[in-house]
């Protein structure tokens, strides 16, 4: 059986209140998917969104213990798995859920 084609689906009201808002939800759900997995999985979290149009950060830290640096991460063993932006796209679009 095939895989089912995912879609994003747009609002059709695009003025700048509404996509505000649809931002911000976004944010907020992926802030509180990392708290949910942390705690759940017993994993640390580091999330970090630089939004591009004013450079805005938004930092999420489930340790305070734990700040990995580009350094640490690089010589940290095992090595660790970069996901790039083309495989989370080819996922999407085939429509697994497996990384």
């Amino acid at each position: 059986m095939a895989a089912k084609k995912r879609s994003i689906r747009r609002r059709r009201s695009s003025s700048k209140r509404s996509t505000y808002q649809q931002r911000t939800r976004r944010k907020n759900s992926l802030f509180l998917k990392a708290f949910e997995y942390c705690n759940l999985c017993e994993a640390d979290i580091a999330l970090v969104i630089r939004l591009k149009h004013n450079g805005q950060v938004f930092k999420f830290n489930s340790s305070s213990q734990w700040h990995p640096s580009r350094e640490e991460l690089d010589t940290s063993y095992p090595k660790p798995r970069e996901i790039t932006w083309g495989e989370l796209a080819a996922q999407y679009e085939m429509g697994e859920a497996k990384m």
